[in-house]
């Protein structure tokens, strides 16, 4: 009986240590996309636009017709999201975080940020598809809000289909109350 219990005993230790080191890995990786997110951010913000295509994974590059091609599908892009007043830095924020193989990580990171045009307040939302294959130490991520969601697929085939991937969307002040609003009558309902 003392042998059966010293058994279960160990065999829980060793559950709970394997359950806290698979937790804090995830936590640690999810901090390392969060910082590559953040330099992506803050390489668009300030135009170094060599080091933004650098953080994108080599197909989505590819896809492009290289670095350059890249480079000018972004600047094309990006005009419409710049604010003609300083602006707050964007809230990101990890959506999903998949373990693909056992160095291979794939994430969903969401991007929220305020802008200004025509003396009008907009909300920004986006999504960054992230991919690492070094177990969650170094990150390749890309905006979606420059692509279409359909054609990420033709862009990074490695993507797994289970991603919860989002169209970007660009909000008045209105929408935003409606939107939440609905959201937070869905909510009363399920309460009742």
């Amino acid at each position: 009986m003392k042998i059966l219990t010293s058994v279960l005993t160990a065999s829980c230790i060793l559950l709970t240590v394997v359950a806290t080191q698979a937790q804090s890995d995830s936590v640690r990786i999810t901090q390392n996309a969060l910082v590559y997110a953040d330099s992506l951010v803050k390489t668009d913000s300030f135009g170094a636009w060599s080091a933004y295509a650098d953080l994108a994974q080599a197909s989505v590059i590819k896809y492009w017709g290289g670095k350059q091609g890249y480079i000018d599908h972004i600047l094309q892009g990006r005009g419409r999201t710049r604010s003609a007043i300083a602006e707050n830095s964007p809230e990101l924020k990890m959506l999903q975080l998949v373990n693909v193989l056992n160095d291979e990580w794939q994430c969903v990171i969401r991007e929220s940020l305020y802008f200004h045009k025509d003396d009008q307040k907009y909300h920004f939302i986006t999504c960054f598809v992230g991919q690492s294959k070094d177990g969650g130490e170094t990150w390749r991520l890309f905006d979606v809000s420059y692509n279409k969601v359909a054609n990420i697929i033709y862009m990074f085939p490695e993507i797994q289909g289970d991603l919860a991937i989002r169209e970007a969307v660009i909000l008045t002040p209105e929408q935003e109350l409606a939107q939440e609003q609905a959201t937070a009558g869905k909510k009363g309902a399920v309460k009742k």
